[in-house]
């Protein structure tokens, strides 16, 4: 598994109502036929690291939501979403990656109270 540094970012109250709404906004553009690259760029988010993580996150939901629930094959989705194949296999690379790393982060949590 690759190495990098999983920080979870702690949301200001402005920048959590941004996030939400950035989110819906992407979901119902796709849902109405857009691109995933137009649903995001159509969404105003003045702040570019916030943007990418939202960015980030709204593909890796779908990925989940649509992939892994309704078991739609990732070739399907980057047709659906007009994106590269590789694009959705790397999202779904990083997003079990962040899951993994969310467990084992748990796990050693609860571990450090019972050495």
């Amino acid at each position: 598994m690759t190495e990098f540094n999983f920080i979870f970012k702690d949301y200001s109250e402005e920048e959590s109502r941004i996030y939400e709404g950035a989110m819906k906004e992407i979901m119902q553009n796709i849902k109405n036929g857009m691109s995933f690259r137009d649903a995001v760029d159509s969404v105003q988010v003045d702040d570019n690291e916030l943007k990418a993580l939202i960015e980030d996150d709204a593909l890796k939901i779908l990925i989940a939501e649509l992939c892994y629930v309704s078991k739609i094959p990732f070739e399907e989705l980057a047709n659906m979403l007009k994106l590269p194949l590789e694009t959705i296999r790397k999202a779904n690379f990083e997003m079990l990656e962040d899951v993994q790393l969310t467990l084992d982060n748990t796990f050693n949590k609860k571990r450090k109270g019972n050495a």
